[in-house]
């Protein structure tokens, strides 16, 4: 391990035990997602950032990415929100209050500098091309928007400078974005939501040195904030529907719809499966989901809910497979070698 890795380890470490661990502000049980019956706690992290001087007065989660053992969330870049922080919570543990990393700061193309904001945040797993997690570069992938940020950037924050690098100015108006992972580093891409048409699109694009867009897109739900991407055997753990890799997407209500929404997809566009999730501001209950992340280790689903200062992350818990489906996962397992 690097040593600035070793660093960000023993930070996260601290802060996980510096706070008295917090039981759920509230509890959904028996809430039906594609299908199958889960308990989804809820954790109020509004105040998350009240104790660390200069990062803000709320933590609102806008992106979030589960990577390595870390929970990272971000927020909007102004001094009201997370301004230019990420939170990272150690071992994904929301029962515990979160370090901060940061402040990021960025210039846009006109030459102004501001904190910059991941509307979206995600790993490029590969250990090559744009913001690769790799060695001495722990970097997150974010996008910033207009939105009390320096533009709409597309950028890499390195969690040991806590600094903001190879940003692409002029990017699109990004809602949220993941790493999708190829066969080989030539086929790896991003995930883009973009939300600047008046129904939200899926847009790919390469994840090299300087990603472009692929021409390869498709329609998401009205509403839609949240893309997750999830390998064949995670979204198998989701829905029998699922039979290869796929793309969690979560929406919010928007005058047609009037539910939280999750939708999950297939790389080509196909909707697979889709669920409401309960709408209101109040115990048990979701206000504006914005943001998804998965740890596949401990099949927990990160949930981030951006309200204000009731602002929340709710987690759910898959439950261990049985044997059946265990047969079944190792049959997607033993296809895929096949294929490669």
């Amino acid at each position: 391990m690097s040593q600035s890795m070793i660093a960000i380890a023993a930070l996260l470490m601290t802060a996980g035990v510096a706070h008295a661990q917090r039981a759920p502000f509230s509890t959904i049980p028996a809430q039906s997602i594609f299908g199958n019956s889960y308990s989804i706690d809820i954790h109020r992290v509004g105040s998350d950032f009240s104790a660390s001087p200069g990062t803000g007065t709320r933590l609102e989660p806008e992106g979030m990415v589960f990577h390595d053992g870390t929970l990272y969330v971000s927020g909007d870049g102004t001094g009201s929100e997370t301004n230019g922080y990420l939170a990272a919570y150690a071992g994904g543990d929301v029962r515990f209050l979160p370090s901060a990393i940061g402040p990021f700061s960025s210039s846009n193309a006109l030459g102004t500098t501001a904190r910059f904001g991941g509307e979206g945040i995600t790993v490029n797993t590969r250990g090559a091309g744009f913001g690769s997690f790799a060695g001495t570069t722990p970097n997150i992938v974010g996008v910033d928007n207009v939105i009390g940020g320096v533009g709409r950037q597309l950028a890499v924050q390195n969690l040991s400078t806590t600094t903001v690098q190879n940003q692409l100015n002029a990017f699109i108006n990004a809602d949220d974005l993941t790493f999708v992972p190829g066969t080989d580093a030539s086929s790896d891409r991003f995930a883009i939501l973009d939300g600047t048409a008046p129904i939200p699109v899926l847009s790919f694009f390469s994840a090299g040195a300087t990603p472009t867009a692929l021409g390869s897109t498709f329609a998401l739900p009205l509403g839609a904030k949240g893309l997750l991407y999830l390998s064949a055997a995670d979204a198998a753990l989701f829905s029998t529907l699922a039979t290869g890799p796929a793309i969690l997407v979560a929406s919010s209500p928007d005058g047609v719809q009037t539910t939280n929404r999750l939708t999950l997809f297939s790389l080509t566009g196909t909707q697979l499966e889709n669920s409401s999730l309960p709408t209101g501001v109040g115990a048990g209950l979701f206000g504006n989901i914005e943001a998804l992340a998965f740890d596949s280790l401990t099949r927990r689903l990160f949930i981030g809910d951006e309200t204000g200062a009731s602002s929340q992350i709710a987690v759910l818990t898959v439950p261990t497979p049985s044997m059946a489906a265990l047969l079944g996962l190792a049959g997607l397992a033993a296809a895929r070698r096949r294929r490669a």
